[in-house]
């Protein structure tokens, strides 16, 4: 089923819901990740969203649908000057890139910044995420997420939702 959220569009199989304990734990090349994201075997509907938006839950989606990836994602920790969004945005328009949604996380004070891709390839993605990383480690020293993660499996992957755009 095909949801909206503010400018984005999503269509997905399956959601999941963050729960106050951990509910996954897996091993991966002598790491150990924990996950309080529970899998929901349903397609997303547009009450589960609203219900996300009024705080009820938070929601994410899968970054990847079918090997697609739709969004890629820049998530950080908002400070109070903005000097890493005014960065973020020059890199970005470096890139070729000038369409990008900015968004408040479900997070507290962390800033999301979705940037569409139109049926690009999962490898297609990961290497443009390395060219914007490899851009940032050059340009900051703050540190952020941007999915999809080629060093977590494909089901690690998650775009919790936004809660209210910028």
């Amino acid at each position: 089923m095909k949801i909206e959220i503010f400018d984005l569009s999503f269509e997905r199989d399956f959601y999941y819901i963050q729960r106050n304990s951990i509910v996954e734990k897996i091993t991966i090349d002598n790491r150990t990740l924990y996950s309080k994201f529970e899998k929901i075997e349903e397609s997303p509907t547009p009450l589960l969203v609203q219900q996300h938006l009024e705080g009820f839950f938070v929601m994410a989606l899968p970054c990847a649908n079918h090997g697609i990836i739709d969004y890629l994602v820049i998530e950080y920790e908002k400070e109070e000057n903005n000097h890493f969004f005014y960065l973020i945005k020059h890199l970005l328009k470096s890139l070729g890139i000038t369409t990008f949604y900015t968004y408040e996380s479900s997070k507290p004070k962390h800033v999301q910044i979705f940037i569409p891709r139109e049926n690009l390839r999962l490898q297609e993605a990961y290497d443009q995420v390395e060219k914007i990383e490899q851009i940032l480690e050059v340009k900051s020293s703050k540190r952020c997420k941007i999915l999809p993660n080629k060093n977590l499996p494909i089901n690690h992957n998650k775009i919790t939702l936004p809660l209210k755009k910028m």
